[in-house]
């Protein structure tokens, strides 16, 4: 009985030591470059050493150890009951190894998943799901069949780089050349605005358009380039404050909708006139 628990303490320590060592190794390979295949195969790696532990472990007692002995023999029935009872297990498995494979999204990317409502950035990938963080600071929990069969949009996909639509409405009373000026040199000027020109003498860093001549407004739109959605957001909003200060001091006014209120009385007295 002895020689038992000191085997049990013995693989227990082993195999603690075998999750420190992955969470070591991973940790620091991660640390320098961190893409999804890597944090697959941490996950990957923990299951199956854990695996490796119980069955180790289930070899010390007669009575698992006949059982493993039966079951591992029986190749087919163990194929057959294991498929049956984790199914869905094995899809996410399987999913997330063709997912870690052909890498459609990476750690740190912008991706829309239309068909569910998701956008956000992946933030990681277990044995059996993505997780990806909304605009919002909460984390959506994605089993990897379910993502594996999606319509992915990654604007990281075949860049480094992502972009996003800004537009601003400008009165029809304002000076809209002035505008569309004001706007070119704000984005051009902001440090983490990149300009992603194969050729840095042709054409513009930043081009601004009217892109609509709507009801209260004109539209003008120009596209922000940054290196990481983090990024984007950050030189957006500082974008759109210093549009709003340098707008007031050349006198741009951006409409905004106006409600009239009429009431009955009114109605009355213009009536009692005629």
């Amino acid at each position: 009985m002895n020689i038992i628990i000191i085997q049990i303490a013995v693989i227990a320590i082993v195999w603690t030591a075998g999750m420190y060592a992955i969470n070591k190794v991973f940790g620091m390979i991660l640390k320098h470059k961190d893409q999804i295949h890597l944090k697959f195969l941490k996950s990957m790696s923990k299951v199956l050493w854990s695996v490796l532990a119980c069955i180790t472990l289930s070899g010390l007692f007669t009575t698992t150890k006949t059982l493993s002995a039966t079951l591992l023999t029986s190749s087919s029935l163990l194929v057959a009951i294991v498929g049956f009872a984790a199914q869905q297990v094995l899809a996410d498995v399987i999913s997330g190894i063709m997912l870690s494979w052909s890498r459609p999204f990476n750690v740190g990317e912008k991706v829309n998943l239309s068909n569910l409502g998701i956008s956000g950035i992946v933030e990681d990938m277990t044995v059996r799901h993505t997780i990806i963080r909304t605009y919002y600071n909460s984390r959506m929990i994605i089993p990897n069949s379910v993502i594996n069969k999606e319509i992915v949009e990654n604007s990281n996909y075949t860049n480094d780089y992502i972009g996003s639509y800004m537009a601003v409405p400008v009165s029809y009373e304002s000076n809209t050349e002035r505008a569309m000026a004001i706007m070119k040199e704000i984005i051009e000027n902001h440090p983490l605005v990149l300009d992603i020109r194969q050729d840095k003498s042709v054409g513009n860093k930043v081009n601004v358009f009217v892109t609509e001549l709507g009801e209260s407004g004109i539209i003008i739109r120009a596209t922000v380039w940054t290196k990481t959605p983090d990024d984007n957001f950050a030189a957006c909003s500082d974008i759109r404050l210093e549009l709003k200060k340098r707008f007031a001091e050349a006198g741009i006014t951006i409409p905004y909708p106006h409600i009239h209120v009429v009431s009955d009385s009114a109605f009355q007295n213009v009536e009692g006139v005629v």
